[in-house]
């Protein structure tokens, strides 16, 4: 963003720069998608080394093969949409998602519809129906790459008229490839550390929760991160960058300030409502699963949620850092964390193949804290006084109103049975709804009004927005 911020400033409008990225990212992402189809037979054999079952790495490597061109869709859509975002056109980046989820959608009910479910996860390799690896897969594929391509149709109303140059030269493109190369960086130690998660969480048996737990705990927590932070992020993270180009911090750090306090605000009360309705949340994800089924997943789905303000906040952090053009730092410290992750995946071998996923889940999640609190102190030292403590009272004000919360969230979820074998918030996925409905709301009542007893400004502002459009 700061490098196209920097690029609109030219007499061309930046239309050179433009074109020459996206025919870098085209190039260089066709060329990783072929070098990671080389390897694919020789990393899936990896993955299920402990596979046993006869067809299951066949299998795997399958929907990998179907999966791989997503590298190329998702890199182009990340540049497209950073393009248009320089340029104050957040709505096809915002938006197109929904297309590639009514693809996707339409691909699991299509896949539902002609080859049946499987709520138990009983269906064995051998019980895999023909052409069930081409239809999911491809459909989640064929989300993508619309969700990537449409966006060319939205450029030339940003002023962008897309043609090829592959002379990468003079262009300030050498800056952009040092930037990314640090980006690369991080995203190849991440990968690393998902594939040893993998292996390590591959080790649970079909009644435990595995790799596809962790997904789906992955899955919940970061819906409200993707809905409210990356909103608010982009609506305010080119202002960000012009303002860092210019040497402006004062507006810098007001944007900063307002978005961390934003965030904290808003997923706090998220992490919170996850923790106490994993079981409701469980059961409808999980609908025709037996309630002995639910209880490994919630426990990895309530680990999740330990770790899902730090997360967020880490998101908001780095866009400073990115926005002064500085990946470097940000991946420094994913480095020193990553050791702390390989430590708890090292440990997670020493417990029962049961409880791994959950303990992986829970320390990865805490790590999340340690890299929030390092990142914090690296932004303070390169940027001076950016308002730790605005955004720290905004935080112990949220985290009291969240234990309020939490408290009668737990309450009322006991007057519903609790997550016992017989109660009401699991019998179904109906009266997990309505259960989840009635703690939400009380819980939602708690948490603001705690937050406007303790003069919480970000409440207070909603508050008197609400009364004048209320008054009007």
């Amino acid at each position: 963003m700061p490098q196209l911020t920097r690029a609109s400033l030219r007499a061309d409008g930046g239309a050179e720069y433009v074109n020459k990225l996206i025919t870098l990212t085209l190039t260089g992402s066709v060329a990783l998608c072929a070098l990671i189809a080389a390897l694919l037979p020789t990393l899936m054999g990896w993955l299920g080394s402990q596979w046993s079952v006869p067809g299951q790495l066949g299998l795997a490597t399958g929907f990998a093969f179907w999966l791989l061109p997503q590298i190329i869709f998702f890199a182009l859509y990340t540049v497209l949409g950073e393009v248009l975002n320089s340029r104050s056109r957040f709505g096809p980046y915002a938006w197109t998602p929904v297309l590639n989820n009514v693809v996707s959608i339409g691909g699991l009910i299509a896949f539902l519809w002609l080859m049946g479910a499987d709520p138990n996860g009983q269906r064995t390799v051998a019980n895999w129906p023909a052409g069930g690896t081409a239809l999911l897969a491809g459909a989640a594929t064929l989300g993508v790459a619309l969700q990537a391509i449409t966006l060319f149709a939205f450029l030339r109303g940003a002023g962008v008229t897309f043609r090829p140059d592959f002379n990468f030269r003079g262009t300030g493109l050498g800056v952009t490839a040092r930037l990314g190369g640090w980006t690369f960086l991080g995203v190849l130690v991440s990968q690393i550390v998902a594939l040893l998660i993998n292996q390590a969480m591959n080790r649970a048996a079909g009644n435990e929760a595995g790799i596809a737990a962790w997904q789906l705990a992955s899955l919940v927590t970061v819906l409200p991160h993707s809905i409210i932070v990356i909103s608010l992020v982009t609506s305010r993270f080119t202002r960000m960058s012009v303002a860092a180009e210019r040497g402006d911090t004062r507006p810098f750090k007001r944007d900063f300030v307002t978005l961390s306090r934003l965030t904290v605000v808003a997923i706090t009360f998220c992490a919170v409502a996850i923790a106490v309705l994993a079981g409701p949340i469980t059961r409808v994800l999980m609908s025709g699963a037996r309630v002995e089924s639910l209880y490994p997943v919630m426990i990895v789905v309530a680990c999740h949620a330990t770790g899902a303000v730090a997360f967020s906040l880490l998101f908001v952090f780095n866009r400073a850092f990115f926005a002064y053009s500085n990946t470097r730092s940000p991946f420094l410290i994913q480095l020193v964390i990553a050791i702390g992750s390989l430590a708890t995946i090292a440990t997670s071998f020493m417990l029962p193949s049961g409880t791994a996923t959950a303990f992986i889940t829970l320390g990865t999640n805490l790590l999340f804290w340690v890299q929030l609190v390092i990142t914090f102190l690296v932004l303070r030292r390169r940027l001076g006084e950016i308002g730790g403590r605005s955004i720290a009272h905004a935080l112990v004000q949220c985290m009291a109103g969240g234990l309020l919360a939490l408290g009668a969230g737990i309450a009322l979820l006991q007057a519903f049975g609790g997550i016992t074998l017989g109660s009401f918030a699991l019998s179904g996925v109906l009266p997990a709804l309505v259960s989840a409905i009635a703690i939400v709301s009380l819980m939602g009542i708690v948490y603001a009004g705690a937050l406007f007893a303790l003069k919480n400004q970000e409440m207070r502002g909603a508050w008197a927005c609400m009364r004048r459009r209320l008054g009007r």
